[in-house]
């Protein structure tokens, strides 16, 4: 007992005043802590752990959990002070082997998400000035929420001597009180013995040494848990994709920071207080009666086994041609690709790697195929073959790699990443193995800022390529000045990401930037003489931006593009050190915002105007089309505006695969939905069950019936946790069988062609809510979305049986831009 009071005496520590929003400083006298400024990114200090010298920013810019740095509306940064744990990690972070393990433990902290030291599992001994000598503080503090100051000296649970006793002590007797009450297996039927290794609370457990704790035996007892819904819940299964052990639960608000900081979803909070607190969802009600969208976020989080999976469904491996097998989770975890991916998520969503021995003239993908996933050549190689020049054959080139390079050779990633098609043909040149990496897996693997540095990197320059390939910039131009002219971009350009509905520019503002289109659309709002804007959109491959950059206003289309051209190169003759004045800033001619997620290459001012100094085809090209636009903008109005003001509002410049019926012809007769349903019959959810309503929007004499649009942008396919949803063949959108029937894709979905009905062919046993102690057996949901009868890909040409099936030609699939076309044409016959 003598031990275990000191032990415990060195846990609690003394009184410190010094925390908080105070601290001393050198002099002893309390100050106020002020909020970190940009300013303090410049400023270097100097801190030591456990003798070992490292320097470090005093503040840093505050990062989202992709690794981004957060910007606000105007484009700034938040700054955080650097932590003490961020100064470890730096100098632990590049060391390999055993070293590279930080030696500070944690249990309530992540890397990607906010500080809040409510395990005190990282509790450090620090020594600071106070009134002008080293001192210590009185009492441990947490390393994970601890700003460093200059000359600071940490000691870790690694140091040796007494700091170091004081530190292993308290972090001893904090995983013995934590051991006591919630170091428990997985209840059933989650995989306990797989997700054992992984439990963060017994890792530091076996780390410390401890066989079994102390506090377990009666010295104290484990208080009685309030029945729900006052305090914390016991084992709660009712959600169809994971389990719930509130009893294995420490509050170390992991998961719910994870559901409101990174997956903004705000459905998990704390309840209760003192000995009945616990996590809760939505007003504690059980996980599956809530809100939540099972994106598995808190799962992954968990340090304990509090919230585990359920192993509900399986990845089918599809081959084709190919031998694929998945790789298993054990084997992805020792993988250095891997290594930064928690084990937790690769178990759960084990299936979505798989391995693939191929032989050589196996065709892993061609162009235009689907960009659902990323190529990882283990061994062997590959012959790539892009698109060439027009009217000249591609030049394919290979890349090859072994088991005993120090980096992985990734393939597809930017198709994987953007969702978009491939945009070359790979096959194996070799005998060799590819792993073959989902959509899913990918992120998380971006996760890691070392990793994703290095995909930034590859698809910052193979985006690049296409980007400015296929624009419209240098269409019709020679290929000789096309590469010269690419040759002076690729160090000017930078990418730029804006979210959907956020502003680009306003018109009247002075322009200051070009912008070329790589994913997304752009809506263009343009303002004539005080009347109603005139809304038009452009997509990939446009140029934004470029009237205002090169000053061209409606006075100047009747001079005509070789006058213009003519005085630009005169002006720049004469000012050629100046080209600042050669060209007067202009202003924008219209409104830009972003309509989906945007991704643009930026030019800014000083490179876009030598660049059309120094290429004369670019600017005649760029000049040409100034002007083309001004006319189109300016012209008086046939009644096209309103529709297109209504084509964008609809969103239909997104649909690649409009349902649309001429209401001249239909009859109503839903020969089109009695199809649909005979088509997919009882295959899919043991139903039948329609993919399409004879319903929706009209656009002029058209419907656009409610089913899959296949778009463009399909925000469908963002934040599938099993990622059981990808693009087919024909870039329609499918649903794979191990979906989960969490319905984030139907809620995606702006258009609400995604419905979620029971899948008979699953049933699930879950409590009774009548009768606790008994189960009952229920189906399954399962998202269901038009797949253009082509799910499989069997077809060269889809042959939707909506379309075949209408007696009156009423019914037909087109693209955005075919419908815009055909009304527009109607109104100026």
């Amino acid at each position: 007992m003598t031990q275990l009071a000191d032990d415990f005496g060195a846990f609690i520590g003394s009184r410190d005043e010094d925390e908080g929003l105070f601290s001393r400083d050198i002099s002893g006298q309390l100050v106020r802590l002020d909020a970190p400024t940009v300013s303090d990114y410049e400023k270097q200090v100097n801190v030591q752990i456990d003798g070992q010298p490292v320097t470090v920013p005093l503040a840093e810019p505050l990062k989202d959990a992709q690794g981004n740095v957060v910007l606000d509306i105007d484009g700034r940064t938040t700054p955080r002070y650097t932590t003490i744990y961020d100064a470890a990690t730096k100098l632990y972070g590049d060391k390999q082997g055993e070293a590279a393990k930080i030696p500070i433990p944690v249990l309530c902290h992540q890397p990607h998400m906010q500080p809040v030291a409510v395990c005190r599992m990282c509790v450090v001994q620090i020594y600071g000035q106070k009134r002008g000598k080293r001192s210590p503080e009185r009492k441990l503090l947490p390393a994970c929420q601890h700003q460093v100051k200059d000359g600071m000296e940490v000691f870790t649970m690694n140091a040796e001597g007494a700091d170091g006793d004081r530190v292993r002590k308290a972090v001893n007797v904090m995983t013995e009180l934590l051991t006591a009450d919630h170091l428990k297996d997985a209840p059933a039927p989650a995989p306990a013995a797989e997700l054992a290794p992984f439990n963060e609370l017994k890792q530091i457990a076996d780390h410390c040494g401890l066989k079994e704790s102390r506090f377990s035996l009666d010295v104290l007892q484990t208080p009685k848990v309030a029945p729900s819904p006052t305090g914390r819940r016991g084992l709660d299964g009712t959600s169809p994709v994971f389990m719930v052990d509130h009893s294995a639960c420490i509050l170390c608000e992991r998961c719910m920071r994870a559901c409101d900081e990174v997956k903004k979803n705000n459905v998990i909070g704390r309840t209760g207080k003192g000995r009945t607190a616990g996590i809760s969802f939505d007003l504690n009600d059980p996980m599956g009666e809530s809100s939540c969208v099972q994106c598995g976020e808190c799962m992954v989080s968990c340090p304990t086994s509090a919230i585990t999976f359920k192993p509900v469904a399986k990845v089918k491996v599809k081959s084709g041609q190919r031998d694929a097998k998945p790789v298993p989770a054990a084997e992805l975890i020792q993988d250095p690709l891997f290594a930064e991916v928690p084990p937790k998520f690769l178990l759960w969503q084990e299936g979505l790697v798989t391995r693939t021995n191929v032989r050589p003239g196996d065709v892993l993908c061609k162009q235009g195929d689907p960009g659902n996933t990323a190529f990882v050549v283990k061994e062997g190689e590959v012959e790539i073959t892009a698109a060439g020049e027009k009217g000249k054959a591609p030049k394919p080139f290979k890349l090859k790699h072994a088991l005993t390079d120090p980096e992985p050779l990734i393939l597809g990633e930017m198709a994987c990443l953007s969702g978009t098609p491939r945009n070359a043909d790979v096959r194996a040149a070799s005998a060799g193995e590819i792993w073959e990496v989902r959509r899913n897996v990918l992120d998380r693997i971006m996760r890691s800022p070392r990793q994703r540095a290095r995909f930034e990197k590859i698809y910052r320059e193979r985006a690049l390529d296409v980007v400015l390939r296929n624009g419209e910039l240098f269409e019709g131009l020679p290929e000789e000045e096309y590469k010269k002219c690419v040759d002076f971009l690729r160090p000017n350009l930078n990418f730029v990401r804006v979210n959907p509905g956020q502003l680009m520019f306003r018109q009247g503002d002075w322009a200051d930037a070009m912008y070329l289109v790589r994913l997304g659309h752009v809506n263009i709002a343009i303002n004539r003489y005080g009347s109603e804007a005139t809304i038009i959109h452009r997509g990939p491959g446009a140029v934004i931006g470029e009237i205002g950059l090169l000053a061209i206003e409606a006075d100047d289309m009747p001079k005509g593009a070789e006058a213009i051209d003519k005085l630009m190169a005169s002006a720049f003759a004469s000012s050629p050190d100046d080209l600042g004045m050669a060209i007067p800033s202009g202003q924008r001619t219209a409104t830009c915002s972003a309509l989906d997620h945007l991704e643009l290459a930026r030019v800014d001012r000083a490179a876009f105007l030598k660049m059309v100094r120094d290429f004369p085809a670019v600017r005649r090209r760029l000049i040409d089309l100034s002007i083309r636009r001004l006319r189109g903008d300016t012209t008086p109005g046939d009644g096209s505006a309103a529709i297109r003001r209504d084509y964008v509002e609809q969103g239909l410049y997104q649909g690649q695969s409009l349902l649309v019926m001429d209401l001249k012809k239909c009859t109503h007769c839903d020969e089109c939905v009695r199809a649909c349903v005979q088509q997919h019959g009882n295959e899919s959810h043991g139903v039948p069950v329609t993919r399409l309503i004879r319903d929706g929007l009209r656009f002029e004499n058209y419907l656009v019936a409610a089913s899959c649009r296949s778009c463009k942008d399909a925000y469908c396919m963002i934040g599938c946790p099993v990622d059981a949803i990808h693009r087919g063949k024909h870039q329609q959108i499918v649903i794979e069988d191990h979906c989960i029937g969490c319905g984030l894709c139907a809620t995606n979905c702006p258009f609400g062609n995604i419905n979620m009905p029971e899948n008979e062919l699953r049933q699930l046993e879950v409590p009774d809510p009548n009768q606790p102690a008994k189960t009952i057996r229920i189906a399954q949901r399962k998202a269901s979305t038009c797949d253009l009868c082509d799910a499989e890909g069997h077809r060269d040409t889809p042959l939707p049986r909506c379309v075949h099936a209408c007696p009156h030609d009423a019914a037909h699939r087109m693209t955005g831009e075919e419908l815009l076309a055909e009304v527009t044409s109607n109104i100026r016959v």
